[in-house]
Order: structure tokens, then C-alpha cells, then sequence
């Protein structure tokens, strides 16, 4: 078990790196590429590292935390998601300060600022609903493109599925909380309200594959009356 629980971590840090990756991508297009053309092209870029995730079966939390509504695990599954999770944390917020000393003094700056800003911007009670709506919505989306993916392996429809919605939580300013985990590094942002929003999102990307779970069996069994 502790040989399997330290693979988890290490390839919990590769999923942080990869939804790093993902993050850097989005924040240069955002920054160099005018309008909303830079947004469209952020948020296809990001899928990037979520392709990379389930390509290589790295340990990404949010990809891994909707499996428990399928149905009870083994105990070494239950010990393995906080240990993915602190391994997701030490990439995409490693991968983070690496950009931070990188683009410090570039305008690349403003944008990475501007993206932290608005996510740990909670002065209100609508702030907070609004934080735990994107939160669950974007828990939701990642535990259906990783499905997807994991149905169809490397198929055009696999793909297709899981860029499709990484699109759209992306694109909607849905909250991940490994993704935040990165520009929050990358701003070198870190105050009171970055921890909210973390255990926040953290908490409510794990409730979003809840809905998940019950799609796939209504489609499941819409199929099986057929």
C-alpha cells in the first residue's frame, strides 16, 4: 500500500503540472490575443492538461473524487485522495512560482493578477453563492469529460466530449480548485480569501460529480429499456 500511495503522489504532482500547464496557456492567450478570440482559445488550450491527465493516468483529484458516488472503494482509494490532492497542490502551485520569477516583470503580470483578483474577490453573500455555484458546476463538468474520455480512450469522441467541457467550465468562469492553485502561484496571491476560495472550491468540486454520477446511470438505464 505505501508504494502504491507514493505513486499516487508523485503522480498526483504530474496532474498538478499538467492542469498547470493548462492554466499558463489560458493566461497567454487571454493576454496576447485581443477580445474574446483570447478567451475562446484560453479556454480550448486548457484542455491541454486535462487530455494529459487522463492520457497518462496521472492522479488529479477532481478527476478521481466523483468515483466514490459510483459506488463503495477500497480503504487505499479513501487514504489516496488527500495524498493526490497534496501532490495536485505541490505541482500547480510549484509550476505556478516558476512562472511568477519568470514573467514578474512583464505585463503577462496584469492578466495573472486581474484572474486571481477576481477569484478571491467574496465581499458579499452573492460572492460566496456564486463561488460555490462555479464550484459545483465545474466539479460537474471535469467528472464528465474524464468519463467521457475514460469510455471512449483516445477515440475522436473521447476527446471531442472532454475538450467540450473543459470548454465550457473554463470559458464560464467555473472555479477548479487545482487550476486556482496555479494562478493564485503564479500571482504569488496569497492571502485570507485564496484559502476561502480553496477550501471552498476544493469542497464543492467534490460535490458537483454527485449530478454526474446520476446522468450516467439515467442514460444507463434509458439504454438498457431500449
Amino acid at each position: 500500500m505505501v508504494k502504491n500511495l507514493s505513486l499516487t503522489f508523485l503522480k498526483g504532482i504530474l496532474a498538478g503540472l499538467s492542469i498547470g500547464l493548462g492554466g499558463f496557456l489560458y493566461i497567454l492567450m487571454v493576454h496576447y490575443v485581443p477580445g474574446e478570440l483570447g478567451k475562446v482559445l484560453g479556454s480550448l488550450l486548457f484542455a491541454v492538461g486535462l487530455f494529459l491527465v487522463c492520457t497518462f493516468k496521472f492522479h488529479l483529484y477532481t478527476g478521481k473524487i466523483g468515483v466514490i458516488y459510483e459506488g463503495k472503494q477500497s480503504l487505499e482509494f479513501y487514504l489516496s485522495l488527500p495524498i493526490m490532492l497534496i501532490g495536485n497542490a505541490i505541482g500547480a502551485f510549484g509550476l505556478g512560482y516558476i512562472c511568477y520569477f519568470i514573467f514578474k516583470d512583464t505585463e503577462v503580470m496584469n492578466t495573472v493578477i486581474n484572474t486571481c483578483q477576481i477569484r478571491t474577490n467574496l465581499a458579499t453573500f452573492n460572492d460566496y453563492l456564486g463561488l460555490f455555484i462555479k464550484s459545483m458546476l465545474c466539479g460537474l463538468c471535469v467528472y464528465i469529460a474524464v468519463k467521457c474520455f475514460n469510455l471512449n480512450r483516445l477515440k475522436p469522441l473521447g476527446i471531442g466530449l472532454l475538450v467540450l467541457f473543459v470548454f465550457i467550465f473554463v470559458y464560464s468562469g467555473f472555479q477548479h480548485c487545482i487550476a486556482n492553485m496555479f494562478y493564485f502561484g503564479f500571482g504569488n496571491h496569497i492571502s485570507g480569501l485564496t484559502f476561502v476560495n480553496l477550501l471552498f472550491c476544493i469542497l464543492f468540486n467534490s460535490i458537483g460529480p454527485i449530478f454526474g454520477v446520476w446522468i450516467f446511470k439515467l442514460f444507463s438505464k434509458v439504454n438498457n429499456t431500449k
